[in-house]
């Protein structure tokens, strides 16, 4: 069986400057907090944000970091709990907003998230990572070809982000366009030269070349497309060793044989 891996999206934490007067009235604490969360010590992050809490001290940015760290430990629950208290401090906060749709991507709530993204896309409709996350959640959805005038929307605002061409090659390999599957992942991958994730779906794109040319009897492209996806899979397997995925990959592309 075939496996295409999805990238994770990664929740990217923006720390904003406290005023001179709440840095008085925190003091050191939050900015702590921030510290053990950018050395992923997330669980001592966690502890100095509910102690400010339990002093009576309330932020958008400490239920925003609650929810991030939460989030790196895989606690969707606490995660989007504290991104929704976050986001009641301030509403229709860009970065909140984004960071919600990250979370619900990161934990496949696909409804939810095309939901949130259709409320937010109009209040920020030149936010790429809005729409990134828009079409993601619609390719699981099986709307390809929604999700597909979406990641172009967002490659406009984002052309050098290697996860928008890494979704826009699954997307079209779901649609079966094989030879813009291959443009866009080739793309990925000269971007992103340590991605398993994007050597392992290049290599399916290939392989579904190899197969559609043999049929049509091209035996030098069939021919060209196996020996690239046999160095595709070699350079996924090389950078993930351990992924199971991979490696049924793997040993199925390795047992074709030149025409």
């Amino acid at each position: 069986m075939k496996h295409f891996i999805q990238i994770a999206a990664v929740t990217c934490l923006l720390v904003t400057s406290l005023y001179s007067q709440e840095k008085e009235q925190v003091g050191s604490a939050y900015f702590q907090a921030v510290d053990e969360y950018k050395v992923k010590n997330y669980n001592k992050s966690i502890e100095l944000v509910k102690s400010l809490l339990t002093d009576g001290k309330s932020s958008y940015e400490f239920y925003a970091l609650l929810a991030y760290n939460y989030d790196k430990l895989n606690d969707f629950e606490n995660s989007y709990k504290n991104i929704l208290e976050a986001r009641k401090r301030k509403p229709d906060d860009e970065d909140l907003l984004q960071g919600s749709l990250a979370i619900l991507t990161r934990h496949k709530k696909w409804k939810p998230a095309i939901e949130l993204a259709e409320k937010t896309i109009p209040l920020y409709p030149q936010n790429p990572e809005v729409r990134y996350f828009y079409a993601l959640a619609l390719s699981e959805k099986g709307a390809s070809k929604t999700a597909l005038s979406q990641i172009e929307k967002a490659k406009a605002g984002s052309p050098s982000d290697f996860r928008m061409l890494e979704l826009e090659g699954k997307i079209y390999y779901n649609l079966k366009n094989y030879d813009k599957a291959d443009v866009s992942l080739r793309w990925a991958s000269s971007l992103n030269q340590n991605s398993a994730e994007i050597w392992n779906n290049l290599a399916l794109v290939q392989e579904s070349l190899y197969k559609s040319n043999k049929k049509l009897g091209k035996k030098n492209q069939a021919n060209t497309y196996l020996t690239e996806a046999k160095e595709c899979i070699q350079k996924a397997s090389d950078l993930n060793g351990e992924s199971i995925t991979i490696k049924e990959n793997s040993k199925r592309i390795a047992a074709f044989t030149s025409l």
